[in-house]
């Protein structure tokens, strides 16, 4: 816990001096892992918790887990719903989520075997999020919430329209696990007591299309802010405490001659202290560190990809994973790609 806790010091100092100075970017990344010429239209990606694993699951319905730093294919596996469109660890990383739009069922698969251990019936799994310290998985399908046992693999609660008419696009849990916050696809933010799940506060974001439809949502230090971004790639970052909109960073996913995309799943995460958020570079080609306090960006790498498609984010392990296309058209083939994050 010490060295834990000295780590997270060092790296907040650091950021902090880097944001006092015009100088180099705060954080630089290098490139661990590349993978080309994937066939299947690969959709969804997760880092286990302790980065020892990458997740990749397709349109096919196929899901591969493969070792870190080595590439190394652990287990293949098929899931029921013909389609995986958002992978989900727990947070001691045993299990792996599966969510699927405009499918039947969700599933959850042990992540050391690659057994599926449950097929939930559960239509239009857009989000899921693990509690941080119990075996409990919330869902969050249609307009409605779903608790799941992750132990039994059963649907213990369900909440129906929650978003009062609205479907439920992103969910979080604060890191102790005594909040939840979903996002609605019309951006409205719903703070929930756990377990109880009884309404504490609703904020709204800026009304804008940028704002519509929110594919991340993240939660910072002690649940105080939530920060969200879109399809097209706008982040969002809203005091939960003060009930208010806090700040805007802008994106422009389309680039010049571009196709259309906004597909950057599961694409922003807050550093352990709070203060910086990681999100898409502009035109998803990257990543960039943004300073909550002075509004201040900068980057940290940028790929030699036409766009990234999804990504996810390990924050204890230091590593970000990201899919994309072959074309700027979004077409194939695919590819996958794991950075190392280094703290100047």
């Amino acid at each position: 816990m010490r060295d834990s806790a000295t780590l997270t010091f060092v790296v907040t100092v650091a950021l902090l001096l880097s944001a006092c100075a015009e100088s180099p970017p705060p954080v630089t990344a290098e490139r661990l892992l590349e993978l080309r010429n994937i066939q299947p239209v690969v959709n969804a990606v997760a880092l286990s918790p302790d980065g020892s694993l990458v997740a990749v699951g397709d349109m096919e319905g196929e899901l591969v887990a493969r070792e870190l730093p080595s590439g190394t294919e652990r287990w293949k596996g098929r899931v029921a719903a013909g389609r995986v469109d958002g992978l989900i660890f727990s947070a001691d990383g045993s299990l792996l989520a599966t969510t699927a739009h405009e499918s039947r069922t969700m599933e959850l698969w042990q992540v050391l075997t690659g057994r599926q251990v449950a097929v939930l019936d559960i239509r239009d799994s857009r989000t899921a999020a693990f509690h941080p310290t119990e075996p409990a998985l919330v869902v969050g399908a249609g307009g409605n919430l779903y608790v799941v046992d992750a132990e039994r693999g059963q649907i213990t609660r369900t909440l129906p329209n929650a978003h009062s008419g609205d479907r439920v696009y992103a969910a979080a849990f604060s890191s102790d696990g005594q909040i939840l916050v979903t996002a609605s696809h019309e951006g409205a933010l719903k703070v929930w007591v756990w377990p109880a799940l009884t309404l504490r506060t609703s904020v709204e974001t800026s009304k804008s299309l940028e704002a519509m439809a929110p594919v991340s949502l993240v939660l910072g230090r002690q649940g105080a802010r939530a920060a969200a971004n879109s399809l097209h790639g706008r982040v969002h970052i809203v005091d939960l405490a003060k009930q208010r909109e806090e700040r805007t960073f802008d994106n422009t996913p389309q680039a010049p001659g571009h196709g259309l995309h906004g597909e950057m799943r599961r694409s922003v995460a807050f550093t352990h202290d709070g203060d910086w958020l990681f999100a898409p570079d502009t035109h998803d080609r990257g990543v960039r560190i943004l300073n909550l306090g002075s509004g201040k960006t900068y980057p940290v790498f940028r790929g030699d990809v036409p766009f990234y498609k999804a990504m996810s984010i390990s924050i204890p392990a230091g590593l970000v994973a990201l899919l994309h296309p072959g074309d700027d058209q979004g077409r194939g083939p695919y590819g996958l790609e794991v950075w190392r994050l280094t703290y100047r």
